[in-house]
């Protein structure tokens, strides 16, 4: 291992701007040809060796040619974080087939829209999420029999009664030699769909092309100086663009190995740390700021984390996450599931999110917007402003041969929505990302908000109108008028809804916990509510947000009845002024 020659990786990002014949699969046969034994993923006290690894992905993707699965194909993953999940994506990939990865903690009518727009002609389930899935079979159309990934030796009475196959014992017939495939896959072919609740309504699916997943990989591998004596520790949900697009492709082309974890944990963060001797970790911010709040130790400083990378970490916790456990750099990255634009804080400049230049490339431009009118400034030409330093802009991000928009899948109206053209000359193109940032000194730029019917939290993107048709369907209110508010200590904005009930209908505190509980995932659901006389809106019928969002959630300043929603209780409870100091100083967790 130690024999293996270092890639020159800016080199491998500079070819791929052509067309080349590499993809996930020869990156993985390369890497079990040049280190067969060497460990590629630890999971649960397993280690399995790149070799391995590679033999049950040919598996895969042998067992998927027999039955008639072919390049350009799409097949649907719905499972957690385990090793199963990259290795039935990466021998899908071998074949040309498109792996959808389907966001686990969606359900209901979400779930089906989320498989359906796919059009996948198969779907891998995972044992866990069985139940979930059954509910919605009815409503999903795929184009053959749904296949069931099953571990442990415990059939499912749902399963069975729903006729899906048991996957394993049907792999283990099939032969673990490279498929001939893997060589007709290039880097212009899709090698996954990836979900982003996008700026209004119910999920959309991005394709994300080998190309950019490879660039992704060689970026982060380049970054942290990757090899195959690197461990990186990953817990992102690998359905995550930075869990499968960032985390698993810097493995695969740095050969590094990764230890994978079925959820993050802040209690047990540091104790996995050590255990596996990592030395690589991809983060959302909201994870540093758990870390960093558990209850400070003498040894903090004394771990094998060296390098950290990701993106959403508030800019006044970078330095001190940084200095109190020991890490040699912190890199914040902004970036979009859509693929578009690769912003790096390369010089870990305090407060900001990246750069507008990468390896001498300018990747976008922020523009002067017009939020009261929803608009870009233009000058007298009808071109975009740039904004000068110091100054607030929407960020649009160029679109070029390593930074290709491939679109969503079967949306070609939202497609057309997020492109911009003849934005600063005629015939140019940009990615319209949604999101207001702030310019700095020698182009640097640091996150602001998001624009429109959107906020961020937990490192998703949520929906407004989608949480208001959800509690709307509930049956008793009149309005459900969803926002995001400010939480001190807290990245993002998290979820507010000023409801009017309906004529005498009363609320329901405990239904409604358990209704959200039940169809929204944890990031979207309202932890706030607020009870109002009237429904805030124009005589247009758009709702007004504004007003709501400054008075926020503290029940000194706002007469309307207000509720939080009390995760260990699972109900709805009335927001004390004591409730409302314990979630300012941060020690109520939600």
């Amino acid at each position: 291992m130690n024999d293996i020659a270092p890639r020159n990786h800016l080199q491998e990002m500079i070819s791929l701007g052509q067309k080349q014949a590499k993809s996930l699969g020869s990156e993985l046969e390369r890497q079990a040809s040049l280190q067969e034994q060497a460990p590629f993923i630890i999971f649960e006290d397993k280690i399995i060796s790149f070799g391995e690894f590679n033999r049950r992905a040919n598996q895969y993707a042998s067992h998927f040619r027999e039955l008639g699965f072919k390049k350009g194909d799409v097949v649907a993953l719905l499972m957690e974080n385990r090793p199963e999940y990259l290795i039935a994506a990466s021998g899908l990939s071998k074949l040309g087939i498109i792996v959808s990865l389907v966001n686990n903690g969606v359900r209901g009518d979400v779930l089906a829209h989320a498989l359906n727009i796919c059009q996948a002609g198969a779907l891998i389930v995972g044992q866990e999420l069985i139940e979930a899935y059954a509910e919605v079979n009815g409503k999903v159309n795929l184009e053959s029999p749904a296949v069931f990934y099953m571990e442990g030796a415990v059939w499912s009475e749902t399963a069975r009664k729903a006729g899906f196959k048991h996957l394993n014992p049907l792999l283990d017939a099939c032969t673990s030699e490279n498929p001939a495939e893997t060589g007709t896959v290039t880097s212009d072919d899709v090698i996954v769909y990836i979900y982003t609740s996008g700026t209004t309504g119910l999920p959309k699916a991005t394709a994300v092309a080998q190309r950019r997943w490879l660039v992704l990989g060689h970026i982060a591998a380049m970054i942290g100086q990757m090899n195959p004596a690197t461990s990186q520790y990953m817990v992102l949900p690998l359905y995550h663009n930075s869990g499968f697009d960032i985390g698993f492709s810097s493995a695969i082309v740095s050969g590094s190995s990764m230890a994978l974890r079925r959820r993050f944990s802040a209690r047990t963060f540091w104790e996995d740390i050590h255990k596996y001797n990592s030395s690589h970790f991809i983060y959302v911010g909201e994870l540093c700021r758990y870390i960093y709040n558990q209850p400070p130790r003498d040894d903090d400083a004394d771990n094998p984390l060296r390098f950290i990378m990701g993106n959403g970490m508030r800019g006044d916790l970078m330095e001190p996450f940084k200095k109190r456990f020991n890490l040699e750099r912190l890199i914040e990255v902004y970036g979009a599931t859509e693929g578009v634009g690769s912003f790096i804080n390369m010089a870990e400049v305090p407060g900001m999110c990246g750069s507008m230049v990468l390896n001498g490339q300018r990747q976008g431009e922020i523009v002067r917007y017009d939020v009261e009118n929803d608009e870009i400034v233009r000058d007298k030409d009808g071109y975009a402003v740039k904004c000068s330093v110091g100054e607030t802009g929407l960020l649009l991000c160029t679109i070029n041969e390593l930074n290709r928009f491939a679109g969503y899948v079967n949306n070609p109206k939202a497609t057309e929505a997020k492109l911009l053209r003849n934005v600063f000359r005629p015939g140019d193109e940009y990615f319209n990302s949604g999101d207001l940032l702030q310019l700095h000194e020698n182009d640097y730029m640091s996150f602001v908000d998001r624009l429109g019917d959107t906020y961020r939290w937990k490192s998703e993107n949520v929906s407004t109108n989608q949480v208001g048709d959800v509690l709307n369907a509930f049956g008793t209110f009149e309005d459900a008028n969803v926002y995001g508010v400010e939480v001190p200590g807290s990245e993002g904005r998290c979820g507010m809804a000023a409801l009017k009930l309906l004529e005498g209908k009363k609320f329901e505190p405990q239904g409604l916990a358990e209704y959200v509980r039940q169809h929204l995932p944890s990031y979207a659901r309202p932890y706030f509510v607020r009870l109002r006389p009237e429904i805030d809106a124009t005589n247009s019928f758009k709702q007004l947000k504004g007003k709501l969002k400054q008075e926020g959630f503290n029940p000194a300043l706002v007469s309307d009845p207000l509720y939080f929603l009390d995760t260990g209780k699972s109900c709805y409870v009335p927001l004390t002024g004591e409730i409302y100091e314990e979630i300012v100083s941060q020690r109520k967790t939600f």
